[in-house]
């Protein structure tokens, strides 16, 4: 089977997507032939602001994969896919869903931006399979959806338990015990100034920020960085799709303690705690001392085995055999 995927960002940031489109490529190409068309380098996704203009996907940033999307129609089309992943949204999803009906191949959108209005777009596009990353996501999903004949997969994202474990290098800390963790990019949707004052509130400890930045972590070395800390957390808003840096921490051993929705427990499950209220910071750091006290023995890892890579690939593979193709 050839599968292509579309990712105008891809070389020029590393966020979960990124991480999401090199492992399932690289893991495909063991049994399909894979194309995977990518943007320019340099060029960092902005912060979204929603209005009329971003809504029509009309701001400079969506015109400007919108233009790059169509520029990828020859080379789309000389590869001849059978499966088109597009992951950028927008008018993108569009031209992908118009192009696979005039080719007869099928369209996967992974529901990798959350409930909101993006994927309530994908959804409007109609694509042959929207993959929801969680249950949550999928209940929202089928509701969300204008059409009755809407196909959908609940896979979620994955983690390398090779690259992600917790015997390995740790990285040497110059910081006060414990050491709580958190990478995210600096959004505002992330809470990180939240956590901050949680960590503030405990009066002891350190709290150590992987994130955007030119201090910024490569993400082959975030497994030494996760193995140096004590506690992982990522108190994100519930509109986040998922959150693959749970996943990282988990496999390295780390306890996690998260937002307080149906989504992070699906992830988290009994290897973490939850806050309710992140803007309590009271309430965030109670939990986060009830972290630090508990002996999490091997949970954290037996959680991130449920999401490994090989397992996700697998449930992909299952799905293509799904597909009706024109003879």
């Amino acid at each position: 089977m050839k599968i292509a995927f579309l990712h105008y960002y891809h070389n020029s940031i590393f966020r979960g997507l990124e991480v999401y489109l090199n492992q399932i490529a690289s893991k495909l190409s063991k049994n399909h032939q894979i194309l995977s068309l990518t943007g320019p380098k340099k060029t960092t996704p902005p912060l979204f602001k929603i209005s009329f203009i971003r809504r029509l996907f009309l701001d400079s940033a969506s015109l400007k994969v919108t233009l790059w999307s169509i520029k990828q129609l020859p080379p789309l089309h000389k590869f001849k896919p059978d499966v088109i992943f597009a992951l950028n949204g927008g008018w993108q999803s569009l031209i992908l869903r118009l192009y696979s009906w005039l080719t007869s191949s099928k369209l996967i959108i992974p529901g990798q931006s959350g409930p909101g209005w993006d994927d309530r777009w994908n959804l409007f596009c109609h694509p042959d399979i929207f993959v929801c990353l969680t249950q949550r996501q999928l209940d929202w999903a089928k509701k969300a959806t204008p059409w009755k004949n809407q196909k959908f997969a609940l896979i979620p994202n994955g983690v390398d338990l090779k690259k992600f474990t917790p015997s390995a290098r740790v990285q040497p800390l110059q910081l006060q015990k414990p050491i709580i963790c958190i990478a995210a990019a600096n959004q505002k949707s992330k809470n990180i100034d939240k956590t901050i004052l949680a960590v503030k509130a405990l009066k002891k400890g350190s709290l150590l920020i992987l994130g955007k930045g030119h201090l910024n972590v490569p993400h082959h070395k975030m497994p030494q960085y996760y193995r140096a800390c004590d506690l992982f957390t990522l108190c994100s808003q519930s509109s986040e799709a998922f959150g693959i840096v749970y996943l990282e921490a988990l496999a390295c051993g780390l306890p996690v303690v998260a937002t307080d929705d149906t989504s992070r427990h699906e992830i988290v499950g009994n290897a973490g705690l939850y806050v309710k209220d992140p803007s309590d910071s009271k309430e965030y750091a109670t939990v986060l001392q009830k972290a630090l006290d508990k002996n999490w023995g091997n949970l954290p890892r037996l959680q991130a085995a449920k999401f490994s890579w090989r397992k996700i690939t697998k449930k992909y593979n299952e799905l293509f055999k799904t597909l009706r193709f024109k003879n």
